[in-house]
């Protein structure tokens, strides 16, 4: 069987020629890539992530979207005292709360239960092989992981006496030669390899986590844990031109908000940054709050279509499955658990995507969150499509979905350069993304800032297409 596969994840690379002798479809490599990409991409994205997968499924020519978003503890009451805020110049400046109390409930295993169950080839144990062996081994940090370090490392990592510990290793002047490894990952990895996915949220794996979390001043318990729930087929078709896209509706608020920049580029209008402006302040005064955010989203992108941060994954197969995840952690709590090797996510530290305030009342919710992985199905093919990249992950996917409608090359309309217009108004953009504005920041050439774009795809049932991003690391792949 052919694959073809791209991420935003240096070291994934290497595991899918890992198993690729192996025979893997593509819900293996989606699932040995994960767990890859969870150990080696420090900072970027934490073993308690949480993500959003899209899959069209071969088998019966249907499109799906399952949500394994992270979701707020329920007793969580808010009012913390223990209130950590840090700074970081990252694209420009960021607030971001850390510690234990930051710490969601993440969503990650659970979707890889579901992929394992219902399409995976391979046992389990084989396709943690290979992020077991770089856990203990050793591996380079990818420039990615080292640029958001440049930002993160002494504000969020270096607060918990364990994590500075573990990363003291970087306090050198060659960071870049490091070899970083994470044994008791690997030890955690291989416990759940044996004993399969559900330790995490029933087993040893979770109380250790829980614990943790306990002894921080956090939230998350076992109850959390295992009252976890996937959302299945939370999801939208929309039509542009030949191109039918196929995302998730609500609670998620990114495939909406593609929609509304999409349209924002289809129109004609002779301001664009204004229009652009109004998209942002519009999700920010509208759709991020708590409430009913399901229905709402979902009445709003029925309007939309009738009106004319993270990593990203995408694999598509012969057998014309096709699986775009995106995966997110925030910008990390710091807190390294001492018994699994594993960094917590700081999503309800996320201020500007929990508009009840610093760990306001939540009521376990699924928080707010911008990914928007795609499926996109074109006469001749069909396509996975996600970013990650934060309050640009929308705009940067609008930007190649709308840059293909002009050129019918995927390629070239991932590499064009891109410009994000800020809640200020301010602009940020890559030299030559757009003619001269006021209020703008011109940035190096694919630059990190605005995500990292990444497809595959299977044209007229035989042809595999893997494109990646310059701005993440450019990693895509191809088997026979």
């Amino acid at each position: 069987m052919g694959i073809s596969f791209s991420s935003t994840s240096e070291h994934t690379k290497a595991a899918v020629e890992a198993i690729a002798d192996l025979n893997p479809n593509a819900a293996d490599i989606l699932i040995t890539t994960v767990i890859t990409s969870l150990v080696t991409d420090l900072g970027v994205v934490s073993p308690t992530a949480s993500g959003l997968l899209t899959v069209y499924d071969g088998s019966n020519n249907k499109a799906s979207t399952i949500d394994g978003y992270c979701v707020a503890p329920k007793e969580l009451k808010g009012g913390d005292l223990n209130k950590q805020v840090v700074s970081i110049t990252y694209g420009g400046y960021v607030e971001t709360g850390i510690g234990a109390n930051t710490a969601a409930v993440p969503g990650i295993y659970k979707i890889l239960e579901f992929v394992f169950d219902k399409y995976a080839s391979l046992p389990l144990k084989v396709l943690f092989e290979y992020p077991i062996k770089i856990a203990k081994e050793g591996f380079l940090l990818a420039d990615v992981t080292l640029e958001y370090f440049e930002y993160a490392l002494d504000p969020i990592y270096s607060w918990d006496p364990t994590s500075k510990k573990h990363l003291s290793i970087l306090d050198t002047d060659n960071p870049n030669e490091v070899i970083m490894k994470m044994g008791l990952l690997g030890d955690t990895y291989q416990y759940i390899a044996d004993n399969g996915f559900n330790e995490f949220y029933f087993g040893d794996v979770g109380k250790s986590l829980c614990k943790t979390i306990s002894s921080g001043g956090g939230h998350i318990t076992m109850k959390d844990l295992n009252s976890y729930k996937l959302i299945h087929d939370s999801k939208f078709t929309a039509s542009y031109k030949d191109l039918k896209l196929t995302g998730h509706s609500g609670p998620s608020i990114g495939g909406l908000m593609v929609l509304k920049y999409l349209n924002a580029f289809q129109d004609k209008t002779t301001d664009l940054v204004t229009e652009l402006h109004q998209v942002y302040i519009d999700r920010k005064d509208n759709f991020e709050i708590f409430e009913d955010r399901k229905t709402m989203v979902t009445n709003e992108i029925s309007k939309v279509i009738s009106s004319p941060s993270t990593i990203q994954f995408s694999i598509s197969d012969t057998e014309n499955n096709h699986f775009a995840l995106t995966v997110s952690s925030g910008y990390g709590s710091g807190l390294l658990c001492p018994l699994t090797g594993m960094y917590f996510n700081n999503s309800l530290g996320e201020i500007e995507l929990n508009p009840q305030g610093f760990l306001g009342e939540t009521s376990g919710d699924r928080l707010i969150s911008n990914m928007s992985p795609m499926i996109i199905e074109v006469p001749n093919g069909i396509y996975t499509i996600g970013s990650p990249g934060a309050d640009r992950i929308s705009s940067a996917i609008a930007i190649v979905i709308n840059n293909y409608l002009l050129s019918s090359d995927w390629s070239q309309s991932i590499d064009l350069p891109r410009f994000h217009v800020n809640q200020d108004k301010t602009i940020r953009a890559e030299p030559d993304a757009m003619p001269t504005h006021e209020n703008t920041v011109i940035t190096k050439p694919n630059d990190m800032y605005f995500g990292g774009v990444c497809m595959t795809g299977l044209i007229e049932g035989t042809e595999l297409f893997a494109k990646g991003d310059k701005r993440r690391g450019d990693v895509s792949a191809k088997t026979a």
